[in-house]
C-alpha cells in the first residue's frame, strides 16, 4: 500500500507558483531565449490580474526582442488604457521600442515625449537609447548623438559603455552613408562635433578600408581626447588590418575571350579598380588567366605553379563545378558562382554570385517583414522566370505567406492587359472604374527595365496600381527620362547602383575614368569585381566568420554555413524617375 502511494506522489506535477513563473521568465530572457520569455510574462499577465499590464509590457518587450514586432504589437494592445496614467514611463518606453523595430521614428519621439525623463538607471539608459535611435531614424544626427551621450551618465559598466558607442558609431556611418551630415552647426560641443566628424570616416572604414587608414588619423590629430578614441577606433584599426592583408600572389580565372568575354572583361576591370585603390607598396602581384583560352583545370594548375596563394573565379557554373576535385581545400578560392544545390564544396572553397533568385528572396522577406502575405506575381515565360518565381514562392511560403496566382507573360510583348486582368481579376462595368481582387496586398513584378516599365504602367492603367509593386534589380537601370513609368515601385538593389554616399560615388567615379568605353549596363558587374578583391584578406583571415560582415559596393556582405557569400541590400522606392532609400 505505502509503495502504491508513493508510486501515486511520483506522477503529480508540482504546481508551479507566481514565483517560479516569474524566475523562469527572467531566466528565459537573461539567456537569450525572448520569445519564451514573452510566453512566460504572458501566462503571468493572465495569472495575476492585478499586475496584468505589467506583465504584458514585459511580453511586448521580449517580443521585440525576439525580432517578432507583430507578436509585440499585439501584447501592447493587451495592455489596459490605465497604463497611460498608471504606467507612463514603462508603456511609452515598450511604444517606443516598437516604433523603433519598425523604423517608425518619429512615433518613437512622440511616445518618448509624452513622459518626462526617467529617474532610474534602467528606464533612464533605455529613454535615452531610444530617443537617439528616433532622432537618427528621422534624420536628425546631431540630437541622436547628443541622446546617446546623455545616455552615457546612465551606464553602469564598461562594456555597457563600450556597446552604446559602438552602436553610435555604427548609426553616425549610416547617417553618412544617406547624406545627413552635411553640416555641422556653429558652436557645437566638441564631444558631438567629434562623432559628426567621424562620419566620413566610418563610411570609408565600411566602402573602401583602402583609403580609412589616413582618414582615421587625420581625424584622431583633430580629436586627440575624445572618447571614441579608446573604443571604436581600436575596432576601427583592427579592421583595416584585417581588410588589407592579402596573400603575396593572387590568381584570377575569366573568361577574357569566346562568348562570355564582355562578362568576364567587366568582372575584371572591377576587380582591379579594387586593386588599383590599394598602396603600390602593399599590392598583392596578380597574374589573370583567361579560361576561354586554355582549360580551366589547365589555368587552376598553372596558378598554382606560378605561386598563388588565393585563386579568385572561375566565373560560369560549368567552370566552378570543374575545379571543385582539383582543389581538395588545398588553396584558399573564390569562386564567382554557386555550386548547385547539394554539392558539397572542400574546405576553403568559398562562392559568390549576382544571383536573381537570391534577390527574390530578399523580397519575399521584405514582403513578410511588412506584414504582406498575401498576393500575385507577374514573371516572364522562361527558365529565368520559372527560377525566380520559385524561389519567391518558396521563401514567402517558408515565411507563412502565400502566391496565389502566377502571370506569365511573353517578355517580346508591349500589351500585358491579358495576363494582367486575368492575374489581377480585373471586372468593371462599362463607365465606371474597375475593381480587382481582394485577397492580394502585393504584386510582385519581375523583367527586364524595359517590361517593368510597361507593367508598372499598365497595372496603373487597369486600376491595379493600389497594390504596392515590388521587384528585383533587374527592373533598375538609371534613366531619369524613361523610369517615370516605374514610379512606385520597391526593389532591393546593390549601393553601387543607387546609393548617392560620397565614396560609394568616388569608387564609381573612378571605375568611370578607368574604363570610359565600359557598358552602362554592366556597372553591376564592375562593382561584383571590385567586392571580389574586398572579399579576399577577409576570408584568408576567417574575418566573415559569425555575424561579421562587410558593407560592399554589391550589399551588406556575410559567409553563410555553406561558404556561400550573401548579400542584403539597400531597398529604394522609385519616385520621381528616381530610386529614393528607404
Amino acid at each position: 500500500m505505502t509503495l502504491s502511494l508513493i508510486a501515486a506522489c511520483s506522477l503529480i506535477k508540482p504546481v508551479e507558483t507566481s514565483v517560479d513563473k516569474q524566475t523562469r521568465a527572467r531566466t528565459l530572457a537573461n539567456e537569450g531565449k525572448h520569445a519564451d520569455a514573452a510566453r512566460a510574462y504572458a501566462e503571468l499577465a493572465a495569472d495575476i490580474p492585478a499586475d496584468h499590464d505589467s506583465y504584458e509590457l514585459l511580453s511586448a518587450e521580449q517580443w521585440v526582442a525576439a525580432g517578432d514586432v507583430p507578436a509585440a504589437k499585439q501584447a501592447l494592445a493587451a495592455v489596459s488604457a490605465d497604463a497611460r496614467s498608471k504606467l507612463p514611463a514603462s508603456r511609452a518606453l515598450v511604444a517606443a521600442e516598437i516604433a523603433v523595430a519598425e523604423n517608425d521614428g518619429a512615433a518613437a519621439i512622440r511616445e518618448l515625449d509624452s513622459i518626462g525623463v526617467p529617474a532610474s538607471g534602467d528606464l533612464a539608459q533605455n529613454y535615452w537609447l531610444l530617443r537617439g535611435q528616433g532622432a537618427f531614424l528621422t534624420g536628425h544626427p546631431v540630437e541622436g548623438t547628443r541622446a546617446f551621450i546623455e545616455r552615457e551618465r546612465f551606464l553602469p559598466d564598461p562594456a555597457g559603455l563600450a556597446a552604446s558607442r559602438k552602436e553610435l558609431f555604427n548609426r553616425i556611418r549610416d547617417a553618412a552613408e544617406r547624406r545627413q551630415l552635411l553640416k555641422i552647426p556653429p558652436n557645437l560641443d566638441p564631444v558631438v562635433a567629434g562623432w559628426l566628424q567621424l562620419g566620413p570616416v566610418a563610411l570609408e572604414l565600411q566602402r573602401d578600408p583602402m583609403h580609412a587608414a589616413a582618414a582615421l588619423e587625420n581625424w584622431r590629430r583633430m580629436f586627440p581626447q575624445h572618447p571614441a578614441n579608446d573604443s571604436v577606433l581600436e575596432l576601427a584599426r583592427s579592421q583595416i588590418a584585417v581588410a588589407t592583408e592579402f596573400p603575396d600572389q593572387i590568381a584570377l580565372l575569366l573568361p577574357l575571350s569566346g562568348r562570355a568575354e564582355a562578362v568576364g572583361v567587366a568582372v575584371r576591370d572591377g576587380f582591379i579598380a579594387a586593386y588599383l585603390e590599394q598602396d603600390p607598396a602593399s599590392r598583392p602581384r596578380l597574374r589573370i588567366y583567361d579560361v576561354a583560352a586554355e582549360s580551366v583545370a589547365g589555368a587552376y594548375q598553372q596558378a598554382i605553379q606560378d605561386g598563388a596563394g588565393f585563386v579568385v573565379g572561375p566565373l560560369t557554373k560549368e567552370d566552378v563545378a570543374a575545379i571543385v576535385p582539383l582543389s581538395a581545400g588545398r588553396m584558399p578560392v573564390l569562386a564567382l558562382n554557386f555550386l548547385a544545390d547539394g554539392v558539397n564544396s572542400p574546405r576553403n572553397f568559398y562562392q559568390f554570385a549576382l544571383l536573381p533568385e537570391d534577390e527574390a528572396r530578399i523580397v519575399a522577406r521584405r514582403l513578410a517583414a511588412d506584414g504582406k502575405l498575401r498576393g500575385v506575381a507577374l514573371v516572364p515565360d522562361g527558365e529565368w522566370g520559372n527560377r525566380v518565381s520559385a524561389a519567391f514562392a518558396d521563401e514567402l511560403t517558408r515565411l507563412g505567406g502565400a502566391v496565389v496566382d502566377v502571370g506569365r507573360y511573353e517578355s517580346g510583348r508591349a500589351d500585358f492587359s491579358d495576363v494582367i486582368k486575368q492575374t489581377m481579376q480585373i471586372h468593371g462595368v462599362k463607365g465606371e472604374p474597375s475593381t480587382h481582387r481582394s485577397d492580394a496586398v502585393f504584386v510582385f513584378v519581375a523583367g527586364t527595365p524595359g517590361a517593368e516599365r510597361l507593367l508598372v504602367s499598365q497595372l496603373k492603367f487597369h486600376f491595379a496600381g493600389d497594390v504596392p509593386a515590388y521587384s528585383t534589380s533587374d527592373s533598375f537601370e538609371p534613366d531619369p527620362g524613361a523610369n517615370g513609368d516605374l514610379d512606385g515601385l520597391f526593389f532591393p538593389d546593390m549601393p553601387w547602383m543607387v546609393s548617392a554616399d560620397p565614396v560609394t560615388g568616388r569608387i564609381r567615379d573612378a571605375v568611370r575614368g578607368a574604363w570610359p568605353a565600359r557598358t552602362a549596363r554592366r556597372d553591376r558587374l564592375y562593382a561584383f569585381g571590385f567586392d571580389a578583391y574586398r572579399l579576399v584578406p577577409a576570408l584568408r583571415s576567417n574575418g566573415l566568420n559569425g555575424s561579421s560582415e562587410i558593407s560592399g559596393v554589391t550589399g551588406k556582405l556575410r559567409l553563410d554555413d555553406h561558404n556561400r557569400i550573401r548579400r542584403d541590400l539597400q531597398w529604394s522606392q522609385m519616385k520621381g524617375g528616381a530610386p529614393n532609400p528607404l
